[in-house]
């Protein structure tokens, strides 16, 4: 690093030393929120404690060994880390997004399970990046090959990938800023353009800057040879790598599905994630919110979990809010602790499942939001329970205000 930029990390490490955890106070992981944000201290600081936050509340360091894979998304959801890519300090990642059944996952997933298990696979890139980062002293980053062979046109496909797919997407580039070397996209169909247009203009110019398309008629084998080693890329995608099993699509590290997913494995309303006439409905006006206020008793001394279902289908806002203070019912959102980031979520044909370990009791209020609409209402279904270890439903009361 030269001077600029260590000084930037140290300030970002100075103003985050309350957030901070040693996993993930490296020079390098720091840096690349300064060049996310062009060193602007403001921007930098605000995204990278949200951040910090947001990895608290997901356990993110941890997640790796804490949180099995869901099961459908790793058969049916082709995403992996093939390993370095021998050019450069780069990692080789390959994503074969033509094959997935983008329907079929949103009909069978569960929302916090779809992004959970993006996240884990971004704390995996994560992981090996620091690895070479502590090994070479130099700031690692991922080359990125987005395969769409297979992928067939269909009008909601447009309405996908500008909906649930964008904003998981941008949730990945928000949180784990400056980690794309490059991102090829190979065997792009003649209605790509139809995509790009309606995504594009969506994703951060640094970006699309990274984004190289080629079709199926190119020679993208040779693009990829720019990036990453022959020996280092698997033969399906130009290289000399095969597997131990002498697979040339090395698919001992690589999940590579080639059926649509049953249907059979589709959610259905259940106990634990009821049907949308079953949960409390809340109609949210452009640019307003709705705020839930929620009282665990004191009486309650053991481990705390809030359990929540939602269900709406556009990008909606959340964020969760504690204090330990009874008269928290009372305060504004800026004197509680924020304990879940506000985000836009992707709205999904499936009732969401969330449960998640809170400090104890005390006051929790969570916002659903529609801040960013501009003429249309949101109707969000949501149902909030608070549990112990055992899954048993502890003690609560909602405070209308």
């Amino acid at each position: 690093m030269n001077r600029e930029e260590h000084e930037f990390v140290e300030y970002l490490r100075d103003e985050c030393k309350d957030l901070l955890t040693d996993y993930y106070d490296t020079d390098y992981n720091l840096l690349r929120w300064a060049q996310g944000y062009g060193f602007h201290k403001e921007d930098a600081l605000t995204e990278l404690r949200r951040h910090l936050r947001f990895r608290k509340y997901y356990d993110l360091d941890n997640i790796l060994t804490n949180v099995p894979d869901h099961p459908i998304l790793k058969k049916y959801f082709p995403i992996g880390l093939v390993g370095e890519a021998g050019l450069g300090n780069t990692l080789l990642v390959i994503e074969c997004a033509g094959r997935i059944d983008l329907m079929g996952i949103l009909k069978s997933v569960h929302l916090s399970d779809f992004l959970i298990q993006r996240f884990k696979f971004q704390e995996k890139m994560l992981a090996a990046m620091n690895e070479m980062e502590k090994r070479n002293g130099t700031q690692c980053s991922v080359v990125y090959i987005l395969d769409l062979e297979g992928l067939k046109f269909d009008p909601a496909l447009i309405n996908i990938a500008t909906g649930p797919y964008r904003i998981l997407w941008a949730s990945v580039y928000t949180a784990y800023p400056e980690w794309i070397n490059t991102l090829l996209i190979i065997n792009a169909p003649s209605f790509m353009t139809l995509i790009w247009k309606a995504i594009g203009p969506l994703l951060p110019e640094r970006t699309r800057n990274k984004v190289k398309i080629c079709t199926g008629n190119t020679d993208w084998k040779s693009q990829i040879q720019k990036f990453a080693h022959a020996d280092n890329i698997p033969k399906h995608w130009g290289g000399n790598l095969l597997d131990k099993n002498g697979d040339a699509m090395c698919r001992d590290r690589l999940n590579i599905p080639f059926d649509p997913i049953p249907q059979d494995l589709y959610w259905q309303p259940s106990q634990e994630t009821p049907a949308t006439q079953d949960l409390t409905c809340s109609t949210i006006g452009a640019g307003k919110f709705a705020l839930f206020t929620y009282v665990v008793e004191k009486s309650v001394d053991e481990p705390v979990y809030v359990v929540i279902n939602r269900f709406c289908d556009r990008t909606f806002g959340m964020g969760i809010w504690f204090s330990e203070d009874d008269d928290a019912i009372s305060y504004d959102l800026e004197e509680m602790e924020e304990l879940a980031p506000d985000f836009d979520y992707p709205g999904m044909p499936t009732v969401d499942y969330l449960r998640l370990k809170m400090p104890g009791s005390g006051v929790y209020k969570i916002k659903w939001g529609n801040e960013e609409a501009w003429l249309r209402s949101l109707t969000v279904y949501h149902r909030v329970r608070f549990q112990n270890e055992n899954r048993e439903n502890i003690k609560f009361h909602e405070v209308s205000i």
